[in-house]
Order: C-alpha cells, then sequence, then structure tokens
C-alpha cells in the first residue's frame, strides 16, 4: 500500500509539471497571432511568411518590392512596375560603358581581327607572343576595355532575383497579389489568361534586336537577327505557364530596354555624354550574310586549327627523331 501511495505522488507530480509547462506557451502563441495577423502593407510581413530573410538576389530584390509596396502604397503590380524601372536605372551607367565600348571597337575591328588571326597562325611561342602585344596595343590605343564590355552581365543577378521572388510572392501567394495587378491581369498569382504580357515582351525583344541591342550599338548579322526573332515568339510559349506577376517583369524589362537603346543611338544624347557615335553600317568589316557562311567559317576555321596543330606535332616529332639519331652516331654526350 505503501508503495501504491508513492507511485499516486509521483503521477500527480508529473501532471502537475506537464500542465505548468503547457501553460507557459502562452506567450508564444501570442507571438504567432501577432505574426499571423501582419498584413503586406507592413514592413516585415515578407519576414513574417518566410522571404526577404538573407541577402541573396532574391532577397534583396523581396526587400525592394516590400519596402516601395509599403511606403508609396502602390498596388502590386505598379510595385513591380517601379522596381523594374528604378533597377535599370541604375544599371544604365553601365549599358553606357559598354555601348561606347562597342562602337570603339568596330572602328579597328579589321585590326583586332587580324591580330587574332596573326596569333591563331602561330607557330612559335615567340609568334604568339608577338600577335598577343599587337593585339593589346590596338585595344590600349583605342581605349577599348573587356571589363567594361562585361559589365551590363551585372543585371543577370538581379533578373534571377527578380524571377525567383516574383515566383515565391506569387506561389505563397502574398496577400494582395490575387487582386494586385490591373487590367486582364488583376491576378498576378494567376497565369495570364490571353498571353498579352507574353506577346508585349516578345514584339518588344525583337525591336531591341533590330535596333541594336541593349547599348544600342551592336551590329547584328542576319542570320543570328533571324535566330533572336524566332526566340522569343518561342518564349511565349514557355512562359505561358508562369504567374500574370513574373510575366509582367519580363514585359516591363523588355520595354525599359527598347527605350534605353533608342536613347543610346540618339546622336545628341551620345554627343552630351561623350560617346563615340554607333557603327555604321557595314563599319567593323564584312559580316556573314546567311547561317551556311556562319558555318562554313566555323569548319575552315577548325581545319585551320586542326592543320596547326598537325604540324607542330610534326615538328615535335622531327625534332625528337633528330635527337636521337645524333644519340646513335655518339654526337649527344650522355651523362
Amino acid at each position: 500500500m505503501g508503495g501504491s501511495f508513492v507511485r499516486y505522488n509521483s503521477t500527480s507530480a508529473a501532471t502537475s509539471e506537464i500542465k505548468n509547462t503547457l501553460v507557459s506557451f502562452d506567450n508564444a502563441d501570442n507571438v504567432a497571432d501577432t505574426i499571423s495577423t501582419m498584413t503586406s502593407d507592413q514592413l516585415g510581413y515578407l519576414n513574417s511568411i518566410g522571404m526577404a530573410q538573407g541577402w541573396y538576389p532574391t532577397d534583396i530584390v523581396e526587400r525592394m518590392l516590400e519596402l516601395t509596396h509599403v511606403y508609396t502604397g502602390l498596388p502590386w503590380w505598379g510595385t513591380i512596375v517601379v522596381v523594374t524601372i528604378a533597377v535599370r536605372v541604375a544599371l544604365f551607367p553601365f549599358y553606357m560603358k559598354a555601348s561606347a565600348n562597342v562602337a570603339r571597337t568596330a572602328k579597328v575591328k579589321p585590326q583586332l581581327d587580324q591580330a587574332l588571326a596573326d596569333l591563331r597562325a602561330a607557330e612559335t611561342p615567340q609568334e604568339q607572343y608577338v600577335a598577343m602585344q599587337a593585339r593589346k596595343k590596338v585595344m590600349k590605343d583605342n581605349n577599348i576595355s573587356m571589363t567594361a564590355q562585361m559589365a551590363p552581365i551585372l543585371q543577370l543577378p538581379l533578373a534571377y532575383g527578380f524571377f525567383q521572388a516574383l515566383r515565391k510572392m506569387a506561389n505563397y501567394p502574398v496577400e494582395g497579389f490575387s487582386t494586385g495587378g490591373i487590367y486582364w491581369f488583376e491576378d498576378l498569382a494567376s497565369v495570364d489568361p490571353y498571353l498579352g504580357l507574353q506577346g508585349i515582351a516578345a514584339a518588344v525583344i525583337i525591336a531591341v534586336v533590330r535596333l541594336g541591342g541593349e547599348t544600342g550599338s551592336h551590329q547584328m548579322a542576319k542570320p543570328m537577327k533571324n535566330i533572336f526573332t524566332v526566340v522569343p515568339l518561342i518564349s511565349i510559349f514557355i512562359t505561358k505557364n508562369f504567374s500574370a506577376a513574373v510575366v509582367l517583369y519580363f514585359a516591363v524589362n523588355s520595354v525599359v530596354s527598347l527605350i534605353q537603346s533608342s536613347v543610346l543611338r540618339n546622336k545628341s544624347f551620345r554627343k552630351w555624354a561623350k560617346m563615340p557615335e554607333t557603327p555604321k553600317p557595314g563599319e567593323g568589316g564584312k559580316q556573314a550574310e546567311s547561317i551556311s557562311e556562319y558555318f562554313s567559317n566555323f569548319v575552315e576555321q577548325s581545319k585551320e586549327t586542326t592543320r596547326k596543330k598537325a604540324r607542330e606535332t610534326n615538328k615535335k616529332l622531327e625534332v625528337t627523331q633528330r635527337r636521337k639519331a645524333a644519340a646513335k652516331d655518339g654526337f649527344i654526350k650522355r651523362h
């Protein structure tokens, strides 16, 4: 009986302890209630639902979207438009540098091509060095920088960030996304039912390509223009299942690219910005007119590279054979 009494006390104590522990969760429940009642017009809302918690491109874009949405009071479609334009405006100086670099490169393209041909044809380290120095001298004398040419690549991480951020916000979906659109795409979390945004993005991208790319200076050969005319059309079907929020970003970004290309092609603007004039049609050497010509040039270059390597191999074999023959004849002393 005494054992039964001890067991009873033990059970009572455990029950009391569990009860006390459960009661202590009341504060945590209150915190959860506070988080769950946050709305998208409050800073920290995205963080409360598991977004904008790091410093990767996606998190940075999510923060920019939330800050703009909260402080401007714009609907989500307006927020996406404003942030997209703001990012492209911030990157515009890099595109200016790249555009100026393209123009300078086009003026001396024959010299650069010749230096590159000499480098490919070089059969000795000395000849390769001379060709490399000649190419470097042409670039230095004309203020041509490969770094400036690659500057627009800075957009790629942010473009990826926009894609992932808007995709996540649509999939959640973030509060207001289902009614935060406009016109025929009122629901940003759903797909565009008419593929209108996809069509706008494709048409604008084709126009940008025709104008010389985002720097307004690239002279794209006819076969490449044809390819970049077909690709945007194909992208309509690739992106048909994307949320309207994501495709809205694509469309706005494309429109900004078109405006940017037009500005960078404007002679008055280039003169004011002290940028060299855009290359004239045909400037910088002859360009291939067809895909077959591109393919023929590629095959010919591959053959020439193969022949060059074969000649180098034969020379090495001849040197090796002469050394072996000289060693047999006793002209080379072995230690």
